[in-house]
């Protein structure tokens, strides 16, 4: 008995675990395996009021299925022996009522997606016949997991868990003995295949049984609805050289995540996966990086070590019809035409992750998927973004020293971004990185692309940051600039807008309370850089009409690539354009149609102009090349969102940005 005021409570909890342990066996796709926990009685008392939750029903209870693989409802149902975890609640009532609530908790080792586990829980008659039980929002007795409210229970106890709640009831002024069946099976529709293996091999999911009492009534769940969501992200692809890594906050440092379990990333907490690369020993050998994989997760992983670090970028859909309410209702905004007046507070963009790589919409009236995921002829799952502007692995400080392609990149914190160097300089760098620099990270360039940056990848990063999954929904605040006057990476002002300074340089780097403040999550889990710091070279230009990019304004300001320039001459010589897929073309300067005589959707361009006052401009024919964030000393102009025109040429306040694509995986 629990003593709260005047108020006396019974608890029986956590009496059962089913466990789901999927394993590959050539083509079968699952096998499950049951463990119990508890006593075969549990009994609490109180004065007049007595509860009995009895998991012990027959010999061998609980679910365990052998070889067994995705499922029908129809055979779902029908599992018998230990296919059911039986059990039974009792109540001896005298003189006063109890409230009951029968509710799920998920082993935080589990790895298999909620949206794949099917649960049905049943009420069986004296006679053997069973009831469904139906779910308070679906109104069906058969859910997946992730349909389930969430209890109240677990936070009624201070308990850091996640309930899901199954049944309430309540007893009164009578002795009752009620009996129940739980099964639960993985979805006929969780079958998919990827290069001849299920996606779902080699994962789990393990739920306990829990029952609480009190003599007070019990709040209803929470409409899923209603809840954060993030059980759709797909699983982040880790390629040759890649390593999960997870930041201990007390012990100050990167350790080595298992990319098995569930606690590496946690979207609804606004904790996006990171990975990172390692490089070569002072020798140029390989041993350091093989220890590092080699290692048990948790090992800590030294920040002189790493030469790339990366953040998963899920894929996604968005709202398109409801985006121009988060910022206002002024038509000119949507226009382009007082950017300065507009959208200085916007609001949520709403989210869904996509599983898979569906291209169907949810709710196609309201729904769009983003572009950034659609790489030529390739549907993604998701993409790597560079956590930081791009550095070098030797520093440099002028046009003859950078701009050039023999310096190999790097993607870390505190150190001095790549500046001074031409758009196609800057791709032709970012592809060079999976061929003829692969072994500095460690890379199979079979299975990844790497590649600067284009206009709708940015966009990506900064649709996602003001969603409940970023750090909208973290602080509600905008990404702080980094304000950094030396063009250092992962810096944060001391607010949203401060003016360039030295300063903060050494005081808010990227691991700091402060620093975090410029992170697209609010935390350090998310990338940086991306207002302020340097304005970012991004692949999108206008057309030439002939559907290749302009090259620039004239001989010396461009972007390096063979092309047409602003002056009616054309630049020859240089560096041919890339694959179509490689860059985002606009068709003309009108913004409110650039994009095949429509609206950019998913640009951030003509549906967020002027977000948090950044500067918006489009391309033109004299400056046809896309540049996004702003840089260290634009103050209140610069945001996530902000956009500029450039002619493409060196700069020293222009750097960019390098992603991964896993292709095929």
């Amino acid at each position: 008995m629990k003593e709260k005021g005047t108020k006396k409570e019974i608890i029986a909890v956590c009496l059962l675990v089913l466990s789901l342990v999927l394993i590959a066996i050539g083509t079968t796709f699952a096998f499950f395996q049951y463990s119990k926990q508890g006593t075969t009685v549990n009994k609490l008392e109180s004065g007049t009021l007595t509860f009995i939750y009895d998991e012990n029903r027959k010999e061998k209870n609980g679910v365990s299925l052998t070889n067994a693989f995705p499922m029908s409802d129809t055979d779902g149902v029908k599992q018998t022996g230990t296919g059911f975890f039986e059990f039974q609640v009792r109540s001896e009532a005298k003189g006063a009522s109890i409230y009951y609530e029968i509710y799920l908790t998920k082993d935080n080792n589990s790895t298999l997606p909620e949206y794949a586990v099917k649960t049905y829980l049943t009420e069986v008659s004296d006679t053997g016949t069973e009831t469904g039980v139906s779910n308070l929002f679906t109104s069906e007795a058969i859910n997946l997991y992730s349909e389930l409210g969430e209890s109240k229970v677990p936070s009624l106890l201070k308990q850091e868990v996640i309930g899901k709640t199954l049944y309430q009831g309540s007893v009164s002024e009578e002795e009752i003995t009620k009996t129940f069946r739980y099964r639960m099976w993985i979805d006929n529709d969780a079958n998919q295949v990827r290069g001849g293996e299920w996606i779902h091999n080699y994962k789990t999911f393990s739920v306990k049984v829990n029952v609480y009492a009190q003599n007070n009534s019990i709040l209803g769940p929470t409409d899923p609805a209603e809840i954060c969501n993030d059980s759709n992200v797909n699983e982040p692809k880790l390629i040759d050289g890649m390593i999960p890594v997870y930041y201990d906050y007390e012990e100050g440092n990167w350790k080595k995540a298992n990319a098995n379990t569930a606690n590496w990333y946690n979207y609804c907490n606004q904790e996006w996966a990171n990975a990172v690369t390692i490089g070569l020993d002072e020798d140029g050998g390989t041993t350091q990086r093989e220890e590092y994989q080699k290692a048990a997760p948790d090992t800590p992983i030294d920040i002189d070590d790493i030469n790339t670090m990366w953040v998963w970028i899920p894929r996604y859909e968005y709202n398109y019809v409801s985006i121009k309410n988060a910022g206002g209702e002024k038509s000119e905004c949507l226009l382009g035409v007082a950017p300065y007046e507009c959208y200085l507070n916007p609001g949520e963009i709403e989210i869904n992750f996509i599983n898979g790589t569906s291209k169907q919409e949810s709710d196609p009236t309201n729904y769009k998927m983003h572009p950034a995921f659609t790489f030529g002829e390739d549907e993604l799952t998701g993409f790597w973004y560079g956590k930081f502007e791009t550095s070098t692995s030797t520093a440099c400080s002028s046009v003859s020293d950078c701009n050039v392609t023999t310096l190999k990149p790097k993607i870390i914190p505190s150190a001095p971004s790549w500046r001074y160097i031409q758009v196609a300089n800057a791709f032709t760098i970012s592809r060079m990185m999976e061929k003829e620099y692969a072994a500095t990270y460690g890379f199979d360039g079979d299975e990844i692309d790497t590649h600067m940056s284009k206009n709708s990848e940015w966009a990506s990063v900064a649709y996602l940051s003001q969603s409940q999954y970023g750090k909208y929904g973290n602080d509600g605040e905008e990404v702080y600039i980094n304000n950094c006057s030396r063009y250092i990476t992962g810096i944060a002002g001391d607010t949203a807008d401060a003016k360039s300074s030295a300063d903060t340089c050494n005081t808010n780097t990227y691991e700091t309370v402060a620093g975090q403040k410029a992170s697209t999550t609010g935390n350090i889990t998310g990338v940086y850089d991306m207002s302020g710091g340097d304005d970012e070279y991004v692949m999108g230009a206008l057309t030439d009409g002939n559907d290749k990019p302009r090259s620039g304004y004239d001989a010396l300001s461009n972007s390096g690539f063979n092309g047409v320039l602003d002056n009616g001459g054309s630049v020859t010589g240089q560096r041919e354009l890339p694959e179509e897929k490689y860059y985002d073309l606009y068709a003309n300067t009108a913004s409110a149609s650039a994009c095949n005589d429509q609206v950019c959707y998913g640009h951030a361009l003509s549906e967020t102009p002027g977000w948090y006052g950044g500067v918006y401009t489009f391309v033109n024919s004299t400056s046809p090349w896309f540049r996004r964030g702003g840089h260290c000393e634009s103050g209140a102009n610069a945001s996530v969102f902000a956009s500029y025109n450039a002619y493409g040429r060196v700069s020293n306040y222009l750097s960019f940005r390098l992603v991964l694509a896993p292709i095929g995986l």
